[in-house]
């Protein structure tokens, strides 16, 4: 089984095969990569790929071109949000709209620290924040520009977004669909504001909330001094096992 998590700068795979993970790769998303991707592929035996995709990613085409030079692989599923799952509820009225890779983030959290509640960053071109009580509970985020990324290429990368939206002024509390989410009213370079933010938002946890980091600049997110820390760089593969699994319980 080939699982894929298809990013707006990377593409990371693994392959299991017999409940065991046998290889894991990371792609940029530069000229050549699918070259790369093919060379990658071409050992693979798996009959299947589940895969998620941020919203609007470019690369998604590319990917599938890539997995129809390989006979081997006919069976491909996209996974989605969902509005609950093994005990996580999304705090989006509209399921859908949170990004797969936001919702299998919050099942990873949830697998990883059983009985504390959470904020989870996810650091690549675009940052997500997400709070998780211990409960399940999703109480909403928050969407920022990455350390290195312009806010043009941040509207790029959320090109899915109404970025005239009235609700990107409404930032106070935790958002619930895309546009409440989105942190861009403060000076872009200001990586201060991230810490802050998290911060803040300690503040509606419970005292033991511990702090979960993944994503390609996870190493950029400090620790908090009153928080336990986390880095996970496999936390979507996490919840993508866990959502497969519910589907099916013999998948692994």
């Amino acid at each position: 089984m080939l699982l894929a998590d298809i990013g707006n700068s990377s593409i990371k795979l693994q392959w299991w095969q017999a409940g065991g993970l046998l290889s894991s790769t990371s792609i940029r998303i530069r000229p050549g990569w699918t070259d790369f991707l093919q060379h990658c592929i071409a050992s693979v035996e798996a009959s299947e790929c589940h895969y998620a995709c941020v919203p609007g990613s470019l690369a998604e085409d590319e990917f599938h071109h890539c997995l129809d030079g390989k006979v081997a692989l006919p069976h491909r599923h996209k996974l989605a949000s969902q509005k609950s799952g093994d005990g996580v509820v999304s705090a989006y009225p509209e399921a859908q709209r949170l990004g797969a890779d936001r919702w299998l983030a919050l099942l990873g959290g949830a697998c990883s620290v059983a009985n504390r509640d959470a904020v989870i960053v996810d650091a690549g071109s675009a940052i997500t924040v997400d709070l998780l009580r211990e409960d399940g509970q999703h109480l909403g985020g928050a969407i920022l520009p990455g350390f290195n990324t312009s806010i043009a290429r941040f509207k790029e990368v959320l090109s899915v977004a109404d970025f005239n939206h009235a609700e990107i002024s409404e930032i106070d509390k935790p958002g619930c669909s895309t546009e409440s989410c989105i942190h861009i009213n403060y000076e872009i370079g200001d990586n201060d504001y991230l810490y802050r933010l998290i911060d803040r938002w300690f503040g509606l946890l419970a005292s033991n909330a511990v702090l979960i980091v993944s994503g390609g600049d996870a190493s950029r997110v400090t620790r908090h001094p009153d928080h336990d820390y986390q880095i996970i760089p496999d936390l979507v593969f996490r919840g993508m096992r866990r959502q497969l699994e519910l589907g099916n319980e013999n998948i692994f």
